[in-house]
């Protein structure tokens, strides 16, 4: 399992969605994807890109996620039924390296008109 993942993995569609942040060895990730309903899921996808399961990666929790690609922000919030509430200072950390342009706030999300 040498595979080179990427740190941050959230698509690149505005919305609200789930997201887990794992470990895979000494790594943290994030993943979120809006067509994936499940965290279960998510792990799944996890591991198809580290090519397989492995000891070395663990879910140490989830929430949901919502993102605006045109403002340019991101919202972290909530927990997984399944894994518990994800490290949101910990995921905002990992975010911001990856999209240092971006607003990333943890909190209640943005109750604006639903789509």
């Amino acid at each position: 399992m040498s595979k080179i993942l990427p740190l941050v993995n959230i698509g690149s569609k505005s919305g609200k969605f789930k997201y887990i942040l794992a470990q895979f060895g000494r790594k943290y990730l994030i993943r979120a994807d809006p067509t994936v309903d499940y965290h279960d899921k998510l792990l799944n996808k996890l591991e198809q890109e580290a090519g397989g399961p492995s000891q070395d990666l663990s879910i140490l929790g989830g929430g949901k996620i919502q993102v605006d690609f045109e403002k340019k922000s991101i919202n972290l919030f909530g927990q997984s039924e399944a894994y518990g509430a994800a490290d949101h200072t910990r995921s905002k950390t990992i975010l911001q390296e990856t999209y240092p342009n971006f607003t990333i706030s943890i909190g209640e999300p943005d109750s604006g008109p639903k789509k």
